[in-house]
């Protein structure tokens, strides 16, 4: 289970005489974490401690921070958070606000008592992010349509892997470019260049089989939770039996006359024919994500022994 953090440590400590130390004054006892960003002085605090400190963030004199600026949702593949940018006019200071918490419990308290723009920023996090804002007075879709079965903006949204490209696989498709340009006219990287629009087709193809079953779901007057439930299944379903179609055979082998510079840019392709073909059949056997990438490795391998005569 994703557990609420309060620590990031990638962020160094900002300058003594901060932000933060005003904070510190304000809300002592409070635990926190600060870190210096590009731009502002982030603070970490838990969940619970987060409706106090934004009540003193815009309440008290000495922080006196009266525009939200904006609201972002990231997600950490462990859990997710949330950033609130707070700006104060009087003071002319800034800061942000960063709260984690579990997939499995995306609530968080509303602050649009405090600040107007929350209300919105808040429903735009909620439709995109799947973060629930307790006591928020109308959480409606803004952005997408009710019921959409799942949200476009976390990382497991089913759409993502048009952007899902392997280290391996982009590596071998720029290598097979970068000697394509080096070597005009001799050999073109045409396979894996088509696997972008390839990767597009798929989405293309995943978005209509989620509408198809949202609108069969409403015609039969099933619930939301129905709905989504659906809607996964069957993105599901798509994915099998998508990955159980044979992958293409690898192109053969430059010839030996074709020039050494057309011969590397044609093994090129057949290695990343390769990857594609052990990924396909990886995912279709249910691997990890570890052992997708071991086997991908051991092909790799048994390429580079067979070319070198075993």
């Amino acid at each position: 289970m994703a557990q609420e953090r309060v620590q990031d440590p990638a962020l160094p400590e900002p300058p003594s005489g901060s932000i933060a130390d005003t904070f510190r004054d304000v809300m002592a006892g409070t635990e926190f974490q600060a870190g210096q960003t590009a731009i502002d002085v982030a603070l970490t605090v838990r969940r619970e401690d987060f409706l106090p400190v934004m009540q003193k963030a815009k309440e008290d004199e000495r922080l006196a921070f009266d525009f939200l600026r904006s609201l972002t949702g990231v997600d950490h593949m462990d859990g997710l958070e949330v950033v609130y940018h707070l700006y104060s006019y009087q003071r002319q200071h800034s800061v942000a606000i960063k709260v984690h918490f579990p997939y499995e419990d995306a609530h968080m308290p509303t602050v649009s008592h405090l600040w107007q723009t929350a209300n919105w920023h808040e429903r735009e996090a909620h439709d995109l992010m799947g973060v629930v804002f307790d006591g928020h007075p109308d959480l409606r879709p803004l952005l997408t349509e009710e019921g959409l079965g799942y949200f476009p903006l976390r990382k497991s949204h089913p759409l993502a892997e048009i952007e899902d490209w392997q280290e391996d696989y982009l590596m071998a498709v720029e290598q097979a470019k970068a000697q394509a340009e080096a070597a005009p006219g001799e050999v073109t990287p045409e396979a894996p260049l088509d696997e972008k629009a390839a990767r597009v087709v798929m989405a293309q193809k995943k978005a209509v089989v989620m509408k198809q079953v949202r609108d069969e779901a409403r015609a039969k007057g099933l619930s939301r939770e129905d709905e989504r439930a659906a809607v996964q299944a069957a993105i599901k379903q798509f994915e099998e039996a998508q990955e159980a179609v044979a992958a293409p055979p690898p192109p053969p082998p430059a010839k030996p006359e074709a020039g050494d510079r057309a011969a590397k840019v044609a093994l090129a392709q057949q290695k990343a024919a390769l990857i594609k073909k052990t990924r396909d059949e990886a995912r279709a056997k249910g691997l990890s994500l570890e052992d997708e990438r071991k086997a991908v490795a051991e092909a790799l391998k048994a390429l580079a022994e067979a070319g070198n005569g075993g």
